[in-house]
């Protein structure tokens, strides 16, 4: 009995104490985003909120992949072919020093 109460105890001890660490993790990110976006705002940055990957996890849950064709899928085309000027560039002579 005395052992079951003191089981008990120690379990509810650790999940307020795993509670306490993950709040606390929480409002360490929230100040770090917070100072950051403030330091952002007074260096006349606007901050950026980057939310792409949120899109493309959602994409990837629905079965899209992270092509058009799913993970495995056939990929688009990739479109027009652009070619560029070749220039030649030659080799300096060798320089002596003084």
């Amino acid at each position: 009995m005395l052992s079951a109460l003191a089981s008990f105890a120690l379990r509810l001890l650790l999940a307020v104490a795993t509670v306490l660490l993950v709040l606390a993790l929480m409002g360490v990110a929230l100040l770090t985003l917070l100072g950051l976006t403030i330091w952002s705002l007074i260096r006349g940055r606007k901050p950026v909120l980057d939310l792409s990957g949120f899109a493309r996890a959602r994409q990837f849950r629905a079965g899209t992949g992270m092509g058009g064709g799913g993970a495995f899928g056939r990929r688009a085309p990739a479109g027009e072919v652009v070619d560029v000027e070749v220039r030649e560039v030659k080799p300096e002579p060798a320089r002596l020093e003084p």
